[in-house]
């Protein structure tokens, strides 16, 4: 059996023969299966991709029933009840047990990894293995399922291994000599991917085999202007070195070779902390040997695995095992753990392994780069923040690929559940970017935190990971567990009744066996706690009071904690303080790591221990190990801005709030913003009581609060800051307060940071009248004004405009370019994006340059984005299409969540044009949830706008009448047209004639075309040509256009048929049929088949 996914998914029998696959549903039944390459797919997995979370109630019988039929079509010749053995059942679902050669995707990825072995010292068998992979190919991955969520990351992943087959057969052909040729497939390969550096690289290594030295030359400028135009990035070191060795005539580029043994320099591999001497390893090998195959394949590049179970299923205990392994083997190691306590720096885990790693490969040129995660820098970001978090991840990148180089690479992150959002975002950019021989080892529990973790994950799932989920051990392996730690043999029964109990948790195993050993077999058949807490509460009970101090303090300080640390905030004397560490360490709720430290084996150890303090008590040893710390590692900021804040005493106060603002100093060095924010609310709670001038201290904190907020894309927590700061400045009376509090705001955001149509005239009056004042130096009266202009972005106050022009003449006159660039965002958002298209495109230039210069990544998107505005508003297809191509790029390169959600949105109004609403919807849809979970003020809004436009296209707008209800209710007026229309939809015309009509004044905003649209629609279906004139009055300076669409996010159908329908409502048939030819040329210019329709239709009435 030959299955083919390298095109239209195929089916052959061994014979030759074509095998029907059946009906669309059982064909992607065994593609789910085919693309799990063996890995067992859930009845719950495959039902829910099936039918999108909208399964019928005999769901899972019609799945039966697919797989009952593809095996009689994969094994036609099966026995009656002879198992299956190519789609094979396996709790909780369905595999399939296929050779590798029977899928030609698999062949093909066997055919690259020979030839890429092959190249250097056998370039023509290479080639042959590479002609014969390429072969393979009869369209696009999966051809059929490329749309599916579930098909696009390996749709994705086939098609960049393809381009990278087609590289090498490139660098192969130039290595037989095969210059001529190779030239015209690079010019290709440039033009179809013009951001991928190896295929400039080749093509001028082609042009100059061939003679046209000149011609080289001018790629590598062609390159340099690709790279700066779409991603403000200078060539990488292959292009440079390849221009360098042109212009310097190194023929040995020019003419290579096969590649020489490289001189590799030796480093001592870094030391790994020694196993627990009397851990037991059971249950866990096969796990053990899967990650020892993913480290093996990282020969072709990298791999991800992720080990997932819950607490105490004892994926610790199996990363520490590959390490050991690894480390024996040669590999570097590097292993860091996201710690589930409070107070521990950002990005920690980082921290951790890139200080283990720059013990065995120094970062050299890199150290600047990467110095804010190896605590060497007090310096806090310099210019665009998210230039520089870019800045770092790809410095991280590298060094992680130039280690590698030396030796193969794991990277092992354990306890990922609890990671922050940096040290997220890091591995994101990291098992992206990473093409080097590196294992990536992630191990965490499924069920904690899912949605912030939820991109990461399908960042890792494009890498194909190796999954692992640890169950309970059966039967057997607790046997072996028990004896090992309770060190006597262990009666049947009792194995059995520990494994019912324990469900066979290696964690909950191990210290239920302790307690066995303590008192015996009986507590194993009738006592056994219920829940391994109450094991831990009773191991406790058996120790001295002095040493169940100890151990409280120690679950105060964390997971671990320094000896010195313990004695300097116990109450007793060191010999005590050691006395009861002892008694800690001999019952085995202590582990010591190494000299002076002691850990808790397990999280749930700790966990247990500090929850069952009395907040009172827990406050008073907070404050002692505040002090401990304090006297003897002052610069740990973090520790001690977690530990003072917990002591909630208004003497520590003060002591509080400064170390609050020193660790979220470092947290900005470090991108993690979320983080900042979290210690900063913390510094407000605690300002409370500090003396002095608490006023100014409180706001300068919500400052501080509000921009940490603002980076981390919290957008409407940064607005209620703002709000807490403004009402603090007003009750005090003191305007300059006031000027801080709206002078604090300086992070652009791609979203207004109000609700749509809502103006807060308090706002609007205080800002308005600290305007007035003459004496505010420049740079305050720009950012009032930016302010001022972003409360009235669309709204039909003139004030909105005089803001932005002013703002704009200020700016032009301050040095700082981040400044200047607010200055023109002020004057870009209070544009008519409609009416002014040409003037907004010429700021929106002017912004680019200065951003450029700058690196201002974030005013560099805003600038594509008005450029993307202004081509829609004039009717420039190619030229959206393309600026939203950018859009992507650099919302995918710098992270920029809030720029993603606008890009899907975009895509989802190109898709509604074309005529494609299922595509729309999901776009809509995947950019609502997007909004959702950065906690946007617009998620609900713009879903049912978006959605109600797209219903209305299809005259399906009843099926949107609850929603509208909802929406009426919560948006007021502002939805009366659209309720009115979707009654009419719904057939009841008496009840839209109840609902007020035409007295509404929509914003003169980018969607004022799309809301009067929809307007005109309900005069036409109520026969009220009375009301007609001043909607066409409205929409006659924007009849080119298609409705709602100078926002890019919205569309609706072209005006110009809209007014054409208004003038015929009114008798005007000429100039209906003027306006209905301009329709169909403006939906030809889009390629809109369904608008081009309606237009003719019209046409022939």
């Amino acid at each position: 059996m030959l299955l083919r996914v390298l095109g239209p998914f195929e089916a052959e029998s061994d014979g030759g023969d074509a095998v029907a696959l059946g009906g669309p549903r059982q064909r992607a039944v065994l593609a789910m299966l085919v693309l799990a390459r063996g890995e067992v797919v859930s009845v719950d997995r495959l039902v829910e991709q099936l039918w999108r979370g909208e399964a019928p109630p005999r769901a899972v019988a019609s799945l039966q029933a697919y797989v009952s039929n593809l095996r009689r079509l994969l094994e036609p010749d099966r026995e009656p009840r002879a198992p299956a053995r190519l789609l094979v059942t396996a709790p909780p679902g369905y595999a399939v047990r296929l050779p590798d050669g029977a899928v030609d995707a698999w062949r093909f990825e066997t055919l690259l990894a020979q030839a890429r072995v092959a190249r250097a010292d056998d370039p023509e068998r290479a080639g042959r293995l590479l002609r014969a992979g390429l072969g393979l190919w009869r369209g696009p991955a999966y051809a059929e399922f490329a749309e599916q969520p579930w098909a696009q990351p390996e749709v994705t992943r086939l098609e960049e291994l393809r381009f990278v087959a087609r590289e090498l057969l490139l660098d192969v052909r130039l290595r037989m000599g095969d210059a001529a040729e190779a030239v015209a497939e690079a010019e290709a390969m440039t033009r179809q991917f013009p951001l991928r550096e190896e295929s400039w690289r080749l093509l001028a290594l082609a042009l100059w085999r061939t003679g046209r030295q000149g011609d080289a030359l001018a790629a590598l400028r062609r390159a340099r202007a690709v790279l700066v135009e779409e991603l403000g990035l200078d060539p990488g070191p292959a292009l440079v070195a390849v221009e360098a060795a042109i212009l310097g005539q190194r023929l040995d580029v020019l003419l290579p070779s096969p590649a020489a043994p490289e001189a590799r320099v030796t480093r001592q591999p870094a030391p790994v902390p020694p196993l627990e001497p009397d851990e037991v390893f059971v249950g866990r090998h096969a796990e053990l040997a899967r990650l020892r195959r993913a480290a093996t394949a990282t020969a072709d590049g990298p791999r991800v695995a992720v080990v997932s179970g819950e607490a105490g299923a004892g994926k610790s205990s199996l990363l520490a095992h590959l390490r050991q392994e690894l480390v024996a083997a040669g590999w570097t190691t590097v292993a860091g753990r996201c710690p589930e306590v409070e107070g521990a720096p950002p990005a920690w885990a980082w921290v951790e392994m890139l200080r283990q790693l720059a013990g065995v490969v120094p970062p050299a040129e890199l150290a600047p780069e990467v110095a804010p995660l190896l605590g060497d820098t007090d310096r806090g970001p310099a210019g665009d923040v998210t230039a520089g978090r870019f800045r770092l991840h790809r410095a991280v990148v590298a060094w992680l690929g130039a280690a590698a180089a030396e030796r193969p690479l794991a990277v092992l992150l354990d306890d990922l559940h609890a990671a922050d959002s940096e040290t997220l975002l890091l591995l994101t950019s990291a098992v992206e970017l990473t093409d080097a021989a590196v294992l990536f080892v992630v191990a965490l529990r499924p069920g904690d935190n899912p949605g912030r973790l939820a991109a990461t994950m399908a960042a890792l799932a494009r890498r194909s990971p190796e999954r692992l989920h640890l169950g309970g051990l059966a039967a057997p392996d607790v046997e072996r567990l028990v004896g090992s730690v309770a060190r006597t043999p262990v009666d049947p029964e009792t194995v059995a009744a520990l494994t019912a109990r324990t469900g066979g948790n290696p964690f909950y195993v191990r210290e239920s066996a302790r307690l066995l050993a303590a008192e015996g077999a009986l507590v194993a058949t009738s006592e056994v706690p219920e829940g391994v807490r109450d094991v831990l509460r009773r191991r406790l009970s058996r120790l001295p009071e002095t040493a169940v101090a100890l151990l409280r303090l120690a679950a105060v300080v964390g997971r671990e904690a320094d000896v010195a640390i313990l004695v300097a905030a116990a109450d007793g004397d060191e010999s005590g303080v050691l006395d009861a560490l002892d008694a800690g360490l001999v019952a085995g709720l202590l582990a010591e790591p190494s000299p002076g430290r002691v850990r808790f084996p397990h999280d749930l150890v700790r966990d247990t221990i500090y929850t069952d303090l009395s907040h009172l008590r827990r406050a008073r040893l907070h404050a002692r190990v505040a002090d401990a710390i304090r006297a003897l590692r002052p610069d740990d900021h973090s520790a001690l801005a977690h530990h003072y804040a917990r002591a909630a005493s208004p003497d520590t106060a003060r002591l509080a709030v400064d170390y609050a603002i020193r660790a979220a100093d470092l947290a900005e060095r470090r991108y993690a913003h979320d983080s900042a924010a979290e210690l900063l609310t913390h510094a407000l709670e605690a300002a409370g009581t500090v003396a002095g001038d608490r006023a100014a201290l409180r706001i300068d904190l919500m400052g501080r609060l509000l921009r940490a907020q603002a980076r981390a894309g919290a957008v409407a927590a940064a607005r209620d800051t703002r709000a807490r700061a403004v009402d603090l400045a007003v009750a005090e009376g003191r305007d300059e307060l006031l000027v801080a509090a709206f002078t604090a705001w300086t992070v652009a955001t791609p979203w207004a940071i109000r609700a749509y149509g809502v103006v807060d005239r308090r706002i609007v009056d205080l800002l308005a009248r600290l305007l007035r004042r003459s004496e505010l130096p420049p740079v305050d009266r720009c950012r009032l004004l930016e302010a001022l202009s972003s409360e009235l972005d669309g709204e039909s106050d003139p004030r909105g405009p005089e803001a932005g022009r002013e703002a704009l003449a200020i700016s032009r006159g301050l040095a700082d370019p981040e400044l200047r660039g607010l200055g023109l965002a002020a004057r870009l958002r209070t544009m008519r994006y409609d009416r002014e298209a040409p003037q907004r495109r010429e700021l929106a230039r002017e912004l680019r340059q200065l951003a450029t210069e700058h690196g201002l990544v974030t005013y560099d998107w805003l600038a594509e984005q008005v450029l993307s505005q202004a081509a829609a508003a004039l009717n420039e297809p190619h030229e959206v299409r393309a600026s939203v191509a950018r859009q992507e790029t650099m919302a995918g390169t710098y992270q920029l969540n809030e720029a993603l959600v606008v890009t899907l949105g975009t895509r989802g109004a190109l898709a509604h044009i074309a005529g494609d609403f299922a595509a729309a919807q999901r776009h809509y849809d995947d950019a609502a949830d997007h909004m959702r979970r950065q906690g946007s003020l617009h998620a609900d809004a713009f879903h049912y706008f978006a959605s109600a436009s797209l219903l209305i296209s299809q005259r399906r707008l009843r099926e949107h009448l609850a929603a509208t209800r909802l929406a009426r209710a919560a948006l007021g007026p502002l939805i009366d047209d659209l309720l009115a229309l979707a009654l009419i939809d719904d057939g009841r015309v008496e009840e839209a004639r109840t609902v007020p009509l035409g007295g509404y004044p929509y914003r003169p905003d980018y969607f004022q075309s799309a809301l009067l649209t929809v307007r005109a629609m309900v005069i036409m279906a109520l026969d009220r040509a009375d009301l007609a004139q001043p909607v066409i009055d409205a929409l006659l300076p924007v009849r080119d256009q298609l409705a709602g669409f100078s926002s890019t996010t919205v569309a609706m159908r072209p005006v110009a048929l809209t007014l054409g329908e208004l003038f015929r409502l009114r008798g005007d048939t000429d100039e209906a049929a003027r306006h209905f030819a301009l329709a169909a040329d403006v939906a030809r210019r889009w390629d809109s088949p369904h608008w081009l329709a309606e237009a003719r239709a019209a046409l022939g009435r």
